[in-house]
């Protein structure tokens, strides 16, 4: 579990899942100081809450300690003696803390409070046995959860990796075919262009298969892909890339971004007799980084409106990746052309 964004996620549902059963070890350990109040055992329902809590929280750590050995014992034999022993071993130190915790001396707990202290022993014994079964249960539960969710997370690398597979050949083509015709054309043009189409393929061919990669890498991707155009539209074709030092290592998936250039290009720019302008800017508002691919071209009403292979994929790559915490937005840019933005969820 490599991934920066798939680790993140599983601590915070072991993080989540931890928190959880805090407050609900001590919920319970409330609920046994109120019953042993009722049935007037003790001394009181303060002392009996602050014993219950030691009792309950030692056998809880006894319990989250002997988990590894738990799940390394496939003989339910072994599993109960497992637990037994934690049980013991928590309710004894958890009944000691809490005498101590409410004024008793230690010599009193093996001497003339000996009687109290066993009663207490053994309670601790008795629920303690209860609420065991009931967290390690939900620690089974949960560890098949998270398995769940690996597998569900294995489905999706493996969609992710066939849409993306999908997307290379959709833009290798159309870079093959501009180049072809800039041969036939200008041959030693042509050759200038073939060493950055060269480039460009080792610049994305690197980074193609990663599930994700630097935005500074992506950027350097469509920086090349943009030089290949530069050189068959000439002056026709400009551009401008902001991309500050701080979102420089910001993590998304490869060849994002330049799918929703070479759209800006082929149905905004390649349209307009006069050409125009691609400015990319990436900035991080509202918890959110917002990558944005504006064109100067023909507009919305010119092009296919937001459609197409090449913007599907990208959309179908960011429910993949980021559910309803990624998107991907058209609408019309001014005083003329297309912007399309991406935003994902800022997770630094």
């Amino acid at each position: 579990m490599t991934d920066p964004l798939i680790r993140r996620e599983y601590q915070q549902l072991t993080l989540k899942r931890f928190a959880a059963s805090l407050v609900l070890n001590a919920l319970i350990n409330t609920a046994i100081a109120v019953l042993l109040t009722t049935i007037k055992f003790g001394q009181g329902f303060q002392n009996n809450l602050i014993i219950s809590q030691c009792i309950g929280f030692s056998i809880y750590g006894a319990n989250m300690a002997v988990i590894p050995l738990f799940g390394r014992t496939k003989r339910a034999s072994a599993q109960v003696a497992i637990i037994i022993a934690a049980v013991l071993l928590g309710a004894f130190a958890g009944t000691v803390l809490g005498s101590l915790a409410v004024g008793m001396r230690p010599a009193a707990l093996f001497g003339e409070r000996l009687s109290f202290f066993t009663q207490l022993a053994l309670l601790g014994i008795l629920f303690g046995l209860l609420v065991s079964y009931v967290f390690i249960s939900l620690e089974k539960i949960s560890e098949e959860r998270l398995q769940r969710i690996e597998m569900e997370k294995a489905a999706m690398e493996a969609e992710l990796r066939l849409v993306q597979s999908q997307m290379e050949p959709h833009f290798l083509f159309n870079t093959l075919a501009n180049v072809r015709s800039l041969i036939d054309s200008d041959p030693r043009k042509a050759g200038e262009m073939l060493e950055t189409f060269v480039a460009f393929l080792r610049t994305s061919l690197r980074t193609s298969r990663e599930r994700t990669v630097p935005l500074v890498q992506e950027m350097d991707v469509v920086k090349s892909y943009l030089d290949l155009f530069t050189m068959r539209m000439g002056a026709r074709l400009r551009y401008k890339i902001d991309l500050p030092d701080a979102l420089r290592n910001v993590r998304i998936p490869p060849l994002l971004i330049q799918p929703l250039v070479e759209n800006a290009i082929k149905h905004g720019l390649e349209k307009s007799v006069e050409g125009g302008e691609v400015v990319i800017e990436v900035e991080r508002a509202d918890g959110k980084i917002r990558i944005q691919v504006a064109d100067s071209g023909v507009g919305i009403r010119e092009t296919m409106g937001g459609s197409g292979i090449g913007l599907e994929n990208v959309r179908r790559r960011l429910a993949i990746m980021y559910g309803d915490a990624g998107r991907l937005v058209i609408e019309e840019n001014e005083p003329s052309g297309v912007k399309a933005t991406v935003e994902i969820r800022d997770a630094s």
